[in-house]
């Protein structure tokens, strides 16, 4: 059965806010160890990128639910 084309949206979103947060976190990171700083906004990009993860997971899983899909992972 294909997947529906919202699913896939928000597959493709889903993957696009693991990386900005992968990025944020590992710049952050870098900054900490090359200057021993964390700039206020380092933080704040990094605490968006979290906020936008955590609300395309939610809406991607709510979405699986109400059409009774499952993440599958390659």
């Amino acid at each position: 059965m294909p997947q529906d084309e919202r699913s896939i949206e928000l597959g493709a979103m889903f993957k696009e806010a693991q990386i900005a947060l992968r990025d944020a976190r590992k710049a952050l990171e870098k900054r900490k160890a090359d200057f021993d700083d964390e700039p206020e906004w380092m933080l704040e990009q990094y605490q968006a990128a979290e906020k936008r993860f955590e609300e395309v997971s939610t809406e991607w899983s709510e979405h699986l639910a109400k059409t009774g899909r499952k993440v599958v992972r390659h």
